[in-house]
């Protein structure tokens, strides 16, 4: 039985609102991808719309020592986001020597965001601390 070689990967390049930070994003065509919706409290309120690309293919052509970084709840994450204009970058796991990163595809050049399969995911019920009553 064959299997169908995965799609090239392609280029999409990227950038906050104010151009301060830019990047680019080496991966599989987001026409061929499902792009995940959180409803998270932090994704909801900075609009991320995410894919996950190894980190060795996320490449910063400018600014990136400029970043901050922002991590709530367990800190297991980071936060990523232009200190000028507020744009959310993307998101580093830092866990288990994870090689994915979680990119907000918003910040990609050119890109139809109605045209995306978008999947959602229901980080607020998962991502919530349960206490016992």
């Amino acid at each position: 039985m064959t299997h169908p070689s995965p799609p090239a990967k392609i280029w999409y390049e990227a950038n906050c609102h104010c151009g301060a930070i830019a990047y680019g994003v080496h991966m599989a065509p987001l026409e061929t991808q499902q792009v995940m919706n959180c409803n998270c409290s932090i994704c909801c309120k900075n609009g991320y719309l995410n894919v996950y690309p190894q980190r060795a293919d996320v490449v910063f052509r400018r600014g990136e020592e400029l970043m901050r970084g922002y991590a709530f709840g367990e800190k297991r994450c980071v936060h990523k986001f232009c200190p000028t204009c507020g744009s959310s970058l993307f998101v580093d796991p830092h866990m288990d020597d994870r090689e994915a990163v979680v990119v907000n595809v918003r910040m990609f050049r050119d890109i139809d965001v109605d045209r995306l399969q978008l999947e959602k995911f229901d980080g607020f019920n998962r991502l919530q601390p349960r206490y016992e009553v």
